[in-house]
């Protein structure tokens, strides 16, 4: 792992976070780097970059991972704090107040800052041209991330932030066209500008291949956005570049993984067992991947909050420093299996679910060892339903079930009252009282 030298590049990143809360701030230390310095030197734009890799991997990403993931049975609550039991309840009883929902949004919101002052800055210092494609496309990509995983949560969201606080928000369709721009502009810059070597080897990390991860992300925004051609094209770019790496958020001591912190370091979270699926979608008998995400049995999450049956866990969070994919190869091949169902191409949608299901050979080690579906490949409703089982199992806790969720059953009514038993309790979360009360554009509320 590149030393991320965490001490100085704290500093860095928490006095430009600053830059996007809602009031001006004066920065007195004179040992912390001025704004000056980061935003308009070559080096402080490396060092917040390098920032905020690990400030969204380790901060951001814990959010992005765990709300979604309460909220969609996906993890059990086995503490009593406030926060993570009303993300188990849902419903009217999730108060906009709330911990559970403020986090993700500040988390996001101050990721999605950081990138933006590195594209600006990008844009405006001195730098050879294969540094600034470099930092352009990497500024990009971690805007469109966090954006993205903003707007799996909330039906709207600010595409650019404002020191102000009011920044107009965009709705779900706006904010996916910006997220698949930012990538296909990061894509542009590198293709007609290749990354430098300086750019490289002082911001980049050996278990990262920008390219396919940019194309990666183009894949699931296409998908999300119904650009179904697209979302396959940017699909056969990840799995048929020559480049083997498989782009990992990576820890150390200091900078250690949050879902190993949350699920097993704690005693607040822990996977539900079947991965929290229910009647005709659980996993099949001796899929592979039961093996590879859970453990033993850990007993039954509290009962106010569900009391489902829970699993230890395994896959990517088994020691602290274990990485975490920032995306599936196994993402992909669904991908283009959904996006061929929706276009009631049933025969190629089945055929990327068998390349799922027997999967033996993952890069990652995320195999189901199945027999080839045996189901009704000519019911679109039945192919999509395996698909969505598949997307449950193999992307487990990956932050996509809720927007699956919807994307599959829309027609599911989620009740007002409390319920801690169905697929999911939410369609979308409140607005955080602290940005309804610094905001005045900040939208009604969802009724759930």
């Amino acid at each position: 792992m590149k030393n991320i030298k965490i001490y100085s590049i704290i500093g860095v990143f928490l006095m430009i976070s600053g830059l996007f809360i809602a009031c001006e701030t004066e920065f007195e230390n004179p040992n912390n780097p001025t704004e000056d310095v980061v935003l308009k030197t070559k080096d402080g734009l490396f060092a917040l970059a390098t920032g905020i890799r690990q400030y969204y991997s380790v901060t951001a990403l814990r959010q992005v991972i765990e709300a979604p993931g309460i909220t969609t049975r996906e993890l059990g609550v086995t503490n009593t704090f406030l926060n993570i039991n009303e993300l188990a309840k849902g419903g009217a009883e999730l108060p906009p107040e709330s911990g559970g929902i403020t986090n993700p949004w500040v988390n996001l919101l101050k990721a999605k800052g950081m990138a933006e002052s590195l594209i600006e800055g990008a844009n405006t210092v001195d730098l050879t041209a294969g540094t600034r494609s470099g930092l352009l496309a990497y500024g990009n990509l971690f805007k469109a991330i966090s954006l993205g995983s903003m707007i799996q949560m909330f039906e709207q969201a600010p595409i650019n932030n404002s020191i102000d606080g009011d920044a107009p928000f965009s709705d779900r369709a706006a904010v996916l066209a910006e997220c698949i721009s930012l990538l296909q502009s990061a894509r542009d810059e590198l293709a007609g500008t290749p990354m430098s070597e300086e750019f490289a080897s002082t911001v980049l990390w050996t278990e990262i291949s920008l390219p396919k991860t940019i194309n990666a992300f183009l894949s699931r925004y296409h998908l999300l956005a119904g650009n179904y051609a697209e979302a396959i094209a940017a699909a056969d770019a990840v799995l048929n570049d020559s480049d083997a790496t498989n782009s990992m958020w990576i820890y150390d001591a200091n900078n250690q993984n949050p879902l190993w912190n949350r699920t097993v370091n704690s005693t607040d979270l822990k996977p539900q067992t079947n991965f929290g699926l229910l009647g005709p979608l659980v996993p099949d008998v001796g899929d592979g991947r039961i093996a590879f995400y859970l453990g033993a049995d850990a007993g039954f999450a509290n009962a106010d909050a569900g009391g489902q049956a829970i699993s230890e866990m395994l896959g990517f969070a088994a020691t602290n420093t274990a990485s975490i994919p920032i995306y599936l190869p196994g993402e992909m091949m669904l991908n283009k299996a959904e996006a061929y169902a929706r276009q009631n191409q049933l025969d190629d949608a089945v055929a990327q679910i068998d390349l799922v299901r027997q999967k033996n050979d993952d890069p990652l080690g995320v195999n189901a060892n199945l027999p080839v579906w045996t189901g009704d490949a000519a019911s679109q409703a039945d192919v999509l339903d395996e698909i969505y089982r598949n997307r449950s199992i193999e992307l487990f806790l990956t932050g996509l079930r809720w927007g699956d969720n919807r994307r599959f059953y829309p027609d599911f009514v989620v009740p007002l009252e409390a319920n801690t038993t169905n697929q999911r309790n939410r369609n979308f979360y409140p607005y955080p009282t602290i940005e309804r009360e610094n905001n005045p554009n900040t939208p009604a509320n969802p009724s759930i």
